[in-house]
């Protein structure tokens, strides 16, 4: 049975002399997203672990360079142009047509 929303979080634990940060998430988003990222970069990220409860995985495990953890001050919002806006609507209808394909 995997958690509710209320019981998934995220810990992020940094060893500043080994400059590593290890990470464990219950919370399906991250497990996605940090799952893309060892997919596409084994040699810095490394998922290092499993929890399971019968057939489900509910937590995971993972291990990066400290570097790769920022915090941010604020979000900062973009302000485009219609054309700035048209080049990207088109760069978007390519990058899903290419993926359809």
């Amino acid at each position: 049975m995997k958690p509710t929303y209320e019981e998934q979080e995220t810990i992020i634990n940094i060893s500043r002399t080994e400059n590593t940060a290890t990470i464990y998430t219950s919370d399906s988003r991250y497990m996605t997203k940090l799952d893309k990222l060892v997919e596409s970069n084994p040699d810095e990220w490394k998922c290092t672990g499993q929890e399971k409860q019968e057939e489900d995985v509910v937590a995971k495990y993972y291990e990066c360079p400290a570097k790769y953890i920022s915090f941010r001050s604020k979000t900062v919002k973009r302000e485009l142009t219609e054309e700035q806006k048209e080049v990207l609507r088109e760069r978007m209808k390519k990058m899903q047509n290419d993926r359809n394909r």
